[in-house]
């Protein structure tokens, strides 16, 4: 079993590997390398647009956030560009979110680590409002839910809704903490190849 690593510093790709659109019909039910296009650019195709089973789809996106030890997956993750994720809210259970939006903040922030099953084993201190006011709809893509989120729930809905936007928890700390939060992360790695080595 080998661990790939990463490189903090390079973490975009380049102009030749970035394209404007993606083949968001070809379902690939899983994660994409870091520097995958579709981590960096918006997901506005709308999911409701073509004839997809998206109760099953959803599934298999909890299957395999569930697999990682997640609790909450988008669509860029797995290569598309759909407007949607999946998260297990703690009263709801696991929950699809599409077309989503966020329609208050509160001015209460809690600043605590935060992970992302697409840099598995990084961890970084973010600051979030408390609390968030949301709209979106089910995967039926005709019940619309509008509701408050806090806590964790409100936290990893924002995680994911900037998944949405092509952007990522890294681009939310100084190039200093990031070092940090990667160099942790190397003796993470270190650390669990020798026990993979020795078992």
């Amino acid at each position: 079993m080998s661990i790939k690593q990463y490189n903090p510093y390079d973490k975009y790709a380049s102009t030749s590997e970035i394209t404007t659109s993606f083949i968001v019909e070809d379902w690939n039910c899983e994660l994409v390398e870091p520097k995958h296009p579709a981590l960096h650019q918006p997901a506005n195709v709308d999911p409701f647009g073509k004839d997809i089973d998206w109760q099953e789809r959803q599934e298999q996106m909890l299957d395999l956030m569930h697999d990682k030890f997640g609790i909450g997956l988008a669509s860029p993750q797995i290569g598309n560009s759909y407007n949607m994720f999946v998260m297990h809210h703690s009263h709801l259970g696991d929950i699809g979110v599409f077309k989503p939006e966020i329609l208050e903040y509160s001015d209460e922030k809690v600043t605590i680590e935060e992970g992302c099953l697409s840099f598995p084993l990084l961890y970084i201190l973010i600051s979030r409002p408390e609390k968030i006011k949301v709209r979106y709809y089910k995967a039926d893509g005709e019940t619309q839910v509008e509701t408050w989120m806090d806590g964790i729930d409100a936290r990893c809905f924002q995680h994911e809704f900037e998944h949405l936007q092509g952007e990522l928890f890294l681009d939310l700390v100084s190039e200093m903490k990031l070092r940090r939060a990667y160099n942790k992360r190397e003796k993470l790695f270190k650390k669990l190849q020798r026990k993979i080595k020795n078992a």
